[in-house]
């Protein structure tokens, strides 16, 4: 389970990146940053996230607990956000969005339109044939590191990448709520990547921690300037944070 496996790799990361965004999302790729760590469409309201306080929600149950006693400065989910009771009625500053939500749904572009929320695609096989529309706010980013723990992970980078003083997130409780269907967005939800079919918890729990250690080394050698502070569930996948 090689952190850095995507099944569309090839050759060189940011020479495959670069041209599955081109390919994937041809009117949101013509401003690419390129580095050998990540590749992502560049926007003006970037620039304003250097020294901020980012929070960022996850899809596990910690997401309902109560953050928004914390800080922030700006506010960051992922997939099925726009249904949860807390974030639907929240402004969510930016969104990444893998290949499960439907964002042709009405539910969803009212919420895009009426909160202005940048809306963020990695490559995946689900978006060149895909039709998008003209909204705005669109991004792409993908990262090298890829990795068996969710888009939130990635996120996590993209955050520090991005220069934010400090990230807090919550709802990156790990594989035992997953088992459990205890999730905040989509309740009953059980669904893993597909490497773990039929693992027991205690292999997916080893192999969750494992991974989410080298992200955290990974993460605070390549940005160490950013601190990040987990308050919500997950703890021991979250101890090197």
């Amino acid at each position: 389970m090689n952190v850095f496996d995507h099944h569309r790799a090839r050759g060189t990361f940011s020479d495959w990146a670069v041209q599955d965004c081109k390919s994937f999302f041809p009117n949101f790729s013509d401003n690419l940053v390129i580095t050998p760590e990540i590749v992502y469409q560049e926007h003006e309201e970037f620039k304003n996230y250097k020294g901020k306080t980012l929070m960022l929600v996850g899809g596990g149950p910690s997401a309902n607990n109560d953050w928004e006693k914390y800080e922030y400065d700006c506010l960051w989910s992922i997939n099925h956000f726009f249904k949860n009771e807390k974030l639907k009625n929240k402004r969510v500053d930016l969104a990444m969005i893998m290949g499960e939500p439907d964002i042709q749904s009405d539910e969803f572009i009212k919420y895009r339109n009426i909160n202005n929320t940048l809306v963020g695609f990695e490559i995946h096989d689900r978006w060149p044939s895909h039709k998008f529309d003209d909204y705005k706010r669109y991004f792409c980013m993908h990262t090298r590191f890829y990795g068996r723990l969710g888009a939130g992970a990635r996120m996590k980078i993209f955050a520090a990448h991005l220069g934010f003083n400090k990230v807090l997130f919550t709802g990156f409780d790990g594989p035992e709520a997953i088992f459990d269907g205890d999730h905040a967005f989509e309740p009953g939800k059980t669904t893993l990547p597909g490497v773990f079919k039929n693992l027991r918890l205690t292999n997916v729990s080893y192999f969750w921690k494992e991974q989410y250690d080298y992200l955290w080394n990974y993460i605070h050698t390549l940005y160490p300037n950013t601190n990040f502070k987990n308050i919500g569930g997950g703890n021991k996948y979250h101890e090197k944070a």
